[in-house]
């Protein structure tokens, strides 16, 4: 079952215990982005067409560092879960799903990792990437594009009389950054990957996956690679 964002009230339900809440970390999880980030509508249609507005909804938070770590150490591949002092606790798709509002129902997301990159960045994103072979200050370096490169060319919204083709380019670029801020984060600053544009056509395309799966499936591979030992 799939429950949108904008279709559940997330929060506390009674505040006469917990009076400071406003004041508290937790409370941006809660408020909605009532302008979906100020977007151009022609923009949105097609995001909202792509069953991934909930993403749009997600106030952004300063990420923690010293927190992530923490939980790290608590962190077991063997079971997925953490292993806190008072028991185990998870991350659950259904956490995926209501905090992200992404679909979990759906196709699972499985692509191909060797395609010419720089190919499919000129079909979505209407324009092709520089690269310089076998350097990692290529624009585009594998599957992993410069983040200047797509704000250089998408920071502006398109142009008033702009084609279909263009507002779609401009709608695979807001949820190619997304996904990279929200569902498949990594330790890059400077770098997203394109993986996931090869699902992005079409583009109404998009929802028949369940993002929320591979989201999760994402999110514990890195936690159990984070976890070892030896790792910086």
């Amino acid at each position: 079952m799939s429950v949108a964002l904008d279709r559940v009230q997330p929060g506390l339900d009674d505040h006469t215990q917990l009076t400071r809440q406003p004041n508290h970390r937790s409370t941006p999880l809660w408020r909605h982005a009532s302008d979906e980030a100020g977007l151009d509508p022609r923009i949105m249609q097609y995001i909202d067409a792509a069953g991934l507005t909930g993403l749009f909804k997600v106030r952004e938070m300063e990420v923690d560092h010293a927190l992530i770590m923490a939980l790290v150490e608590w962190w077991h591949p063997e079971t997925h879960t953490f292993h806190l002092p008072h028991g185990e606790m998870g991350i659950t798709l259904q956490d995926i799903e209501v905090m992200l509002g992404v679909l979990v129902d759906g196709v699972p997301i499985t692509g191909k990792t060797d395609l010419k990159w720089n190919l499919v960045c000129r079909d979505l994103l209407g324009d092709e990437p520089p690269v310089i072979p076998n350097t990692n200050r290529s624009t585009l370096a594998g599957a992993r594009l410069k983040y200047t490169w797509l704000d250089e060319r998408f920071t502006a919204s398109p142009i008033a009389d702009a084609g279909d083709k263009v507002v779609q380019q401009y709608a695979c670029y807001h949820l190619l950054i997304r996904m990279g801020a929200l569902l498949f984060m990594d330790k890059s600053a400077d770098r997203v990957s394109v993986l996931a544009l090869q699902f992005l056509n079409p583009i109404n395309n998009v929802r028949q996956y369940s993002w929320g799966s591979v989201a999760l499936a994402w999110l514990y591979r890195h936690l159990c690679s984070a976890s070892k030992k030896d790792v910086m």
